[in-house]
């Protein structure tokens, strides 16, 4: 997706919006959210066009059913879209241009890059799951 999918500002500026980066799963199901403020990050510049211009608009309802299976230990085999297993880390992102969510060893180069820089930007939040 491009940079022309963001809504420009009355100054001119791309909105980006929040970035939220959940990882789930692991030894105890543990829960870890980080939730960035793209716009008001001093590393605006440098993760507002990467979030902007990543692949939004996978198949997000088949990826979310997936992702769910596995992290209950269900949907693991072939063809489920998100092959994790038990103790294996899936993780969601969620931004104004959309959902989608991986497991761990299916994870795109380029998401992958994203979850490293959000990691230098902000400590993770501790949640349990299904909390928000």
């Amino acid at each position: 997706m491009s940079d022309e999918s963001a809504t420009a500002s009355g100054d001119g500026d791309t909105v980006f919006g929040h970035l939220v980066v959940e990882r789930s799963g692991g030894i105890g199901g543990l829960l870890l959210v980080w939730d960035v403020d793209i716009d008001s990050s001093e590393h605006r510049e440098q993760i507002g066009p990467t979030v902007a211009q990543l692949p939004w608009q996978g198949d997000s309802a088949a990826q979310a059913a997936a992702a769910v299976g596995d992290a209950t230990g269900a949907g693991t085999g072939a063809g489920s879209g998100v092959g994790v297993g038990a103790d294996r880390y899936v993780y969601v992102f969620e931004s104004r241009f959309g959902l989608v969510r991986f497991g761990e060893a299916e994870m795109p180069r380029e998401w992958k890059h994203l979850v490293d820089q959000v990691r230098e930007i902000t400590e993770p939040e501790h949640r349990r799951p299904g909390s928000r």
